[in-house]
């Protein structure tokens, strides 16, 4: 079977979809449309995002890009949030990230990235969001960093950044969150128990027969979902995979939560530990709690 008209007539409904939310009047472009096949060949997604504009991700199944295939996103327009987190990409391939003027988001942990790459982000006048866990940045990037006037929320943990040069961050950009990590030898043997903050929403449960199958997960926007097991017995959560696989995450116990980070239309299959399915949820894109009920 031919995969290429499939391939286009996705990238078109993307990009349409994009433009609807933008008020974009011009027509999908051929770089466009080439750009989106590109991306998805080398194990990325494009899709797009409540509110306007285009989130391309690849932290996933496109491991393996490079510095060439980020060339790819820069034929995109209006993309405000992309995840580099676990590719190869160095500081070379950020410099095709200059162009992306509408950027918000911008994820680059464990990347080969360092204040050279961290240079190139200087034009990123929308950035509110820079996650540099795990890089090579060190504090000659603060400097740059700092210039970023809209930017929120800054991630340098487990880099080469010392408290000193956060100090001075933060002493310059006071409205800026910056985490530098955990200090562990300050931590007590035995640190209380986090309290999981219930959200407002809720998920409807969705009950399951045997032998049935829950809908395939897609990959959405980043958030998260809180299981509360109100019923009498411990139960298994499944992730539904996008090729409809199951992936074990774990069991929950009666009256015990559990915040789990997962993706906008997403499915989540709960079992017995017998394997007996029970029900499942689908995720939206807020946060939202899941509730096991009882066995009737």
């Amino acid at each position: 079977m031919n995969r290429l008209p499939l391939l286009i007539a996705f990238s078109l409904a993307v990009i349409v979809t994009v433009s609807v939310a933008s008020d974009r009047a011009e027509p999908p472009n051929t770089d466009e449309v080439a750009g989106i096949e590109a991306i998805r060949k080398l194990g990325g997604s494009v899709q797009p995002v409540t509110g306007g504009g285009i989130e391309v991700a690849f932290q996933l199944r496109g491991r393996n890009l490079t510095d060439a295939g980020l060339g790819h996103v820069a034929n995109l327009s209006n993309v405000v949030s992309l995840n580099l987190r676990n590719t190869q990409i160095t500081d070379k391939g950020l410099a095709h990230l200059r162009e992306l003027k509408s950027l918000r988001h911008l994820h680059l942990e464990k990347t080969r990235v360092g204040d050279k790459g961290a240079a190139q982000l200087k034009s990123l006048e929308n950035l509110i969001y820079l996650n540099l866990y795990g890089t090579k940045v060190t504090d000659r990037s603060l400097p740059t960093l700092a210039s970023l006037k809209k930017l929120k929320r800054l991630y340098v943990w487990n880099t080469a950044v010392t408290k000193g040069g956060v100090a001075r961050l933060r002493k310059q950009r006071p409205d800026l969150k910056v985490v530098l990590g955990i200090d562990l030898s300050k931590l007590p043997a035995a640190p209380p128990k986090e309290k999981v903050e219930k959200p407002k929403s809720e998920l409807k449960w969705l009950e399951i027969a045997v032998g049935e199958t829950p809908p395939k997960s897609k990959l959405g926007s980043n958030t998260r979902i809180v299981f509360e097991n109100r019923s009498k017995e411990t139960v298994r959560i499944l992730w539904v995979s996008y090729g409809g696989e199951l992936k074990l995450y774990g069991t929950l116990e009666p009256g015990k939560v559990r915040d789990q980070n997962t993706f906008s239309e997403a499915s989540w299959l709960v079992t017995t530990l017998n394997d007996e399915p029970l029900g499942y949820f689908r995720t939206g894109s807020e946060k939202a709690l899941a509730i096991i009920p009882a066995k009737k």
